[in-house]
């Protein structure tokens, strides 16, 4: 007993000790904690790449005064307030200042309108949870105008049961909300999640030599059956943002999301985009799953009369614009930015 004793006492002491440690300095954090969205204000990030000319050698990434990448908010100035939201693909976390797509969006837009400021309040790994959380919580006292969403790819297989935020909370919740080991251990989870679907910046440095993976037409059509008990809960999360939207008179603009996965070949190397492997599925199977979403997006998007993007569809199967899978080259962002300002600048002119 007095050995148990012992080892519960010297396990508890390190535990303590890790906690308050963590608490100085976590090398794990995130900006997510226990479902808190907590935004990096004026910090200025700087990562160094040579694996592939498609993005800069020298990346900088700057957040302003909102946590967001664009200018800084300045209530007292009167502009048309633009927020584009979204999760990685929107953030372009690895394209350097005013190179991802939302900001080459704002550049173009100004050229019509003096009058708008846009800012890029997209979220790496936010679903649409995250965005509706974002929304309520962060955007609405800034009284935006519009809001330009992209979604869809975060939103695959996502557990109805994952609820964002726990709105009434006691106690020992509180409690257990100020503690980091937890939130480490989460946050830790949700990178192997990120790896395990193939969602976290592994950039390409040649598509020709990436690793394949077979799957049948049996295992793809199997998974698609499975995924269409999620896309009911997609759509009524795609709803509540509509109608906040709605409620506070701004005007909603949605994006499909477009990734280089598919059942194609791409158009640079021929290579057969549908072998290869992304986490634990393959092109093929990622792309027909993406599709179905994108196509509950359109839907929606045409039952209540909202503005849409079809990006999807009109952005080349092109490993030039992609970094990797998912993710926006240089190149691709500034497509990007092309296409949702031909098909949103009558909206957006004086």
């Amino acid at each position: 007993m007095r050995i148990l004793w012992k080892i519960f006492r010297f396990l508890l002491i390190i535990v303590v000790g890790l906690e308050i440690f963590l608490q100085f300095y976590n090398p794990f954090s995130s900006r997510i904690k226990h479902q808190t969205i907590i935004l990096p204000k004026n910090i200025e990030y700087k990562i160094e790449q040579n694996k592939t000319n498609s993005i800069d050698s020298l990346i900088v990434h700057s957040k302003n005064n909102l946590g967001f990448r664009g200018e800084n908010y300045d209530k007292t100035v009167q502009l048309s307030r633009i927020f584009c939201l979204g999760g990685s693909t929107t953030e372009c976390f690895y394209l350097s200042n005013g190179k991802d797509w939302p900001n080459l969006l704002g550049q173009k837009l100004k050229t019509i309108n003096s009058k708008v400021w846009l800012n890029n309040a997209g979220m790496d790994g936010h679903s649409t949870f995250g965005n509706l959380n974002l929304l309520e919580k962060q955007i609405l006292k800034l009284q935006p105008n519009y809001i330009i969403l992209m979604c869809g790819l975060n939103d695959i297989t996502l557990d109805t049961a994952n609820k964002f935020e726990v709105k009434k909370i006691g106690f020992f919740r509180k409690l257990y909300n100020a503690l980091e080991i937890p939130a480490t251990i989460i946050n830790l989870r949700r990178v192997s999640n990120s790896v395990k679907s193939g969602l976290n910046h592994q950039i390409m440095t040649d598509i020709r030599t990436a690793d394949t993976l077979h799957l049948t037409n049996q295992d793809i059509e199997m998974a698609l059956k499975n995924e269409k008990t999620y896309l009911k809960n997609y759509e009524k999360r795609l709803n509540s943002i509509y109608q906040i939207c709605k409620k506070n008179k701004i005007k909603l603009i949605l994006v499909t999301q477009a990734i280089l996965f598919s059942d194609e070949k791409d158009l640079l190397t021929d290579i057969d985009l549908g072998l290869l492997k992304t986490g634990e599925q393959n092109g093929k199977l990622k792309g027909k799953l993406m599709s179905i979403y994108n196509q509950k997006t359109i839907s929606f998007a045409r039952k209540k009369g909202i503005k849409l993007v079809e990006l999807a569809e009109r952005l080349p199967k092109d490993s030039r614009f992609y970094y990797d899978g998912y993710h926006f080259s240089n190149y691709g962002s500034e497509m990007v930015a092309d296409v949702i300002f031909d098909e949103t600048k009558q909206i957006f002119k004086k």
